[in-house]
């Protein structure tokens, strides 16, 4: 109970000064009358739809994960993958160390899983975190080199916005590489980590009891490495639904814009400037910020890339906000929902409540 407290005393306050900002922000820049008429006039069919892809685009994000756990020796049955992925997304914009505490989060409850080492399920999601950027670097290019190609002129500050986060998605990419091929730089650095840790706590945290676990899961991670380097063919499933995942969030954004009745006279050109956008969010939202629920300074952002492309204000604003009730909002609720899913299955499999049930 003290743990819960202490974790909403810390991310309510964040919470609320996140959408005074962000409803002082609609106030200054948006007309607040058109921006409701707009989200009044919002297609429903369509916009469930969108819905529907949201939870798709989860689907093919489990399967991700799943065939980069199946090479590694770790078969768990994928509705339970499926369940830590929404709790881990759930962690993601509850804690405010988004980028970093769904993976915490998805480590931690597979490790649990019998005879799964958590080397092998840290090298599983560093891969998909590697896939994950170069998506990112991948789809900015090409977004970009599209929409030169169409004739369409970027604005000098969005110009400046992508190469920005080009190059921080490239340094973010070569760390990755660099902490796979360097093993004892690697160990290295994590001592070092550790004796910074203890020096600045003062003590308080004995990391050194950590030691033994911390070198096992070093090795099954490097392990796992060498296995996916020996086979590149497994990695074919995995990047496969990870196209597909990366699909269908762009999916969703254009469905919304389906939805509200905005679609520009060249199709191609929205298309491919939603491409940038939401991968720029991407690319943002890993940037551990320290908002929970992602509320305030994300949509900020968002809104304004959206204005930056030529897009109404009121259009945007609108826009973002249905987009942010999918990706935020009924993502929290799902998870949530998938946390307390999760309790109760641990109470029936304890025997809590009766004869222990078979595990899923």
């Amino acid at each position: 109970m003290n743990e819960r407290r202490r974790i909403l005393l810390k991310t309510v306050p964040l919470l609320v000064i996140g959408l005074l900002a962000f409803v002082l922000y609609l106030i200054l820049f948006v007309n607040i009358s058109e921006m409701i008429g707009v989200i009044q006039r919002a297609n429903m069919l369509i916009y469930s739809l969108a819905a529907l892809v949201l939870i798709v685009e989860t689907f093919f994000f489990t399967l991700t994960w799943q065939y980069l756990l199946l090479p590694l020796s770790i078969k768990i049955p994928l509705k339970k993958t499926f369940v830590y992925v929404w709790i881990g997304m759930f962690t993601d914009l509850l804690i405010p160390a988004e980028s970093v505490s769904g993976e915490i989060t998805k480590a931690y409850l597979m490790s649990k899983e019998p005879n799964v080492n958590s080397g092998n399920v840290i090298a599983s999601l560093v891969s998909q975190r590697m896939l994950g950027t170069i998506t990112t670097i991948v789809a900015l290019l090409l977004g970009f080199l599209g929409l030169l190609s169409l004739n369409y002129s970027v604005s000098g500050l969005m110009l400046q916005i992508l190469v920005t986060m080009t190059a921080l998605s490239a340094v973010a990419f070569v760390f990755l590489v660099i902490i796979c091929v360097k093993e004892k730089l690697t160990e290295r650095l994590i001592n070092a980590v550790m004796r910074f840790v203890e020096r600045v706590s003062r003590g308080r945290f004995k990391l050194e009891h950590f030691q033994t676990t911390i070198v096992d899961a070093l090795r099954g991670f490097y392990k796992s490495l060498r296995i996916f380097s020996s086979n590149p063919a497994k990695l074919i499933p995995p990047i496969f639904f990870y196209v597909l995942t990366w699909l269908s969030s762009i999916a969703i954004v254009f469905l919304v814009f389906v939805s509200i009745g905005y679609l520009e006279p060249n199709i191609p050109i929205l298309l491919l400037k939603i491409v940038v956008i939401y991968t720029l969010m991407i690319a943002i939202k890993s940037i551990p910020i320290g908002v929970p629920a992602e509320v305030g300074l994300p949509d900020i952002i968002m809104i304004t890339l959206f204005v930056l492309f030529a897009i109404p204000p009121d259009t945007s604003a609108a826009a973002t906000i249905l987009i942010r009730i999918l990706t935020v909002w009924l993502r929290l609720l799902i998870g949530f929902a998938a946390v307390q899913w999760l309790g109760v299955k641990s109470l029936m499999e304890s025997g809590v409540f009766g004869k222990p049930k078979d595990k899923i």
